[in-house]
């Protein structure tokens, strides 16, 4: 398990997400109102899309694509056609510093 920092929490307003690079793996961070910064992977599991590319809602990403939904919370589908969850990460932020808690992927380990 890897700590890394990914971005300054003063560059992600409230409402708005963003691609990040961690340990090998691409991830899309948001910050959520009621709940802060959330992390999951950042492909679509329908059509392996960028997520970060979509459009948030509430507490969920659309994908710009076939507009899937994916629960930042959980990782589950919120709205079809993807049915397959994908991974999120926890978040830790410590001052102005944002970080994910993650495992190296493969391709970064291989």
């Amino acid at each position: 398990m890897s700590r890394v920092e990914v971005l300054k929490a003063s560059e992600l307003p409230v409402g708005e997400m963003t691609k990040v690079e961690a340990a090998g793996r691409t991830i899309c961070v948001a910050h959520l109102e009621e709940h802060g910064y959330r992390a999951i992977d950042d492909r679509c599991t329908h059509e392996d899309e960028s997520l970060s590319e979509g459009y948030l809602c509430d507490e969920s990403v659309e994908c710009p694509m076939h507009s899937s939904r994916f629960s930042f919370l959980t990782g589950e589908v919120t709205g079809v056609p993807a049915w397959i969850p994908v991974r999120t990460y926890p978040v830790e932020v410590e001052g102005d510093s944002v970080f994910l808690i993650v495992e190296e992927s493969e391709e970064a380990s291989a």
